[in-house]
């Protein structure tokens, strides 16, 4: 509707010029431009008070609903999976240049005292449409939540700095390949903040300081059916024809609306895509170690490499097999058989040609009964420390309590496996410890100082704040992602 209002006004503004310029009379044109604002400015006040709609807003339920999360679209309220909010934003833009073009070319034909206007605007700041290359964008009026401008600055997803090329980066300078070794790594959330519908999963994956995303979330392991649901927030549609006739209710269809279609993208350019299963509101309960080992048999089915003609036409993300599972369990009610449910994926992936990862995201203070991470251990390559309220208050040092709350051995001991990831919030509204980019390059320059053996890199929530986290650094002007501070801090 926006859009449509736009263009609209420009029509207007260019009929409005023509119709004024027999008197050149530039008092006119200057009334109509004010005016063509005042329209825009009125078109976007309106929508703006849309959004604070609950009804209008699907993010507005986000941990405050009933379920804790966005609840998946009804069929009848499903848009086209063409529909792509990227491309609707890049066919704006040049629908826009456009326009402002013509009016150039208008004013310039009825008044020759601005002719070097048209010369001089089209050549430097107007892109023909059929030349230009889109680029990610983040507009003010879409993202509500945009940090202050004093602290944060546009970016492209082109680097502006050379790409790393130490043996340890898990990005080479030439194509992407994916190092679990590396100390760099990159992992984020994705798919459960008010930016999801704005950042695309391909997005952040076109990000080359990214590594893993992991997709939030399986809430419950048992649902209906016996299978496991899932909360996908704005992406996925409500169950398929398949599903709802296994039961399978609590399951959603990510092929339909063309997510499963990203996924494939991000890992075509050997990013890895890995799902998590809990979250705040999640139920990871089971209630025996056979029932343990059947869910993992069935989430592998479902989501991994499990090849069941049975499950086949129920799997959420079609023929797409993700890379791994991490575990964000959140309720020490659900973390009896947790190790029995990663045992026997573990026993899974080892007889893939496939490489598969699990990882484990315990909460803090240590030791977190939600996660039982000792009893993990034989099983998990990488687990997230997310004490990012202590970190923040300076108690990063060898040896300190946060060095040795993590219950299952000091990180400084010697022991490089499984990896560690510092847990990082990429946005205020994340929760306690969050700090800014430049604050956060400081206490990774110390970490790095730490010399930690089994250190791998950061873990972000969420992947689409980290998007839009560029910040200036220094006095030389240069901007950086908090993954980008990563990637130049411990490659």
């Amino acid at each position: 509707m926006f859009r449509l209002l736009t263009l609209f006004s420009f029509t207007v503004f260019i009929s409005s010029v023509f119709a004024s310029a027999p008197s050149q009379d530039w008092e006119q044109v200057a009334a109509t431009l004010r005016s063509t604002v005042e329209v825009l400015q009125l078109a976007h006040k309106q929508y703006l008070a849309q959004t604070t709609n609950p009804h209008f807003r699907r993010d507005s339920t986000f941990r405050t609903g009933p379920a804790g999360y966005w609840q998946p679209l009804a069929a009848n309220k499903r848009l086209d999976a063409s529909d792509d909010f990227s491309g609707q934003l890049h066919d704006l833009i040049n629908e826009i240049g456009s326009a402002v073009q013509q009016l150039i070319e208008l004013l310039a034909s009825q008044f020759d005292n601005i002719g070097g206007l048209l010369t001089s605007t089209t050549a430097s700041s107007i892109p023909a449409a059929s030349t230009t290359t889109p680029q990610p964008s983040v507009l003010p009026i879409t993202n509500l939540n945009t940090p202050p401008a004093a602290t944060t600055a546009s970016r492209s997803l082109v680097p502006d700095r050379p790409l790393h090329t130490s043996s340890t980066s898990s990005r080479p300078s030439a194509t992407y390949t994916f190092n679990p070794r590396a100390t760099d790594l990159n992992v984020v959330y994705y798919s459960q903040t008010d930016l999801t519908p704005v950042i695309s999963l391909t997005q952040v994956c076109d990000d080359p300081a990214i590594d893993i995303v992991i997709l939030a979330f399986v809430t419950h392991l048992v649902s209906n059916g016996g299978y496991p649901a899932m909360n996908m927030a704005s992406n996925c549609w409500a169950p398929n024809a398949a599903q709802q006739a296994a039961g399978a209710t609590g399951l959603l269809d990510c092929v339909g609306d063309g997510f499963a279609s990203k996924i494939a993208q991000c890992q075509q350019r050997g990013k890895k895509v890995m799902l998590s299963l809990g979250g705040s509101v999640g139920d990871l309960s089971m209630g025996s170690a056979a029932q343990a080992e059947q869910v993992a048999n069935t989430i592998w089915d479902l989501f991994l490499g499990g090849t069941n003609p049975t499950t086949a036409p129920l799997r959420p993300y079609g023929t797409v097999v993700l890379d791994g599972i991490d575990i964000d369990n959140e309720s020490p009610s659900g973390s009896t058989y947790l190790p029995t449910l990663a045992r026997t994926l573990r026993q899974l992936m080892s007889t893939a040609p496939k490489p598969y990862y699990l990882s484990v995201a315990p909460q803090c203070p240590r030791p977190d009964a939600s996660v039982p991470v000792p009893a993990l251990l034989p099983y998990i390559d990488f687990f997230a420390d997310w004490s990012n309220d202590l970190l923040a208050l300076g108690s990063l040092v060898s040896g300190s309590r946060v060095m040795r709350s993590l219950g299952f051995q000091n990180i400084n001991n010697g022991v490089d496996s499984p990896r560690l990831l510092i847990g990082t919030p990429a946005f205020a509204g994340a929760g306690s410890g969050y700090v800014d980019v430049p604050t956060y390059k400081t206490m990774m320059q110390r970490v790095r100082e730490l010399g930690l053996p089994n250190l791998a890199g950061a873990m972000f929530w969420d992947g689409a704040y980290q998007e839009i986290s560029a910040t200036t650094l220094g006095n030389d002007g240069m901007n950086a992602t908090f993954a980008e501070v990563v990637k130049q801090v411990f490659a």
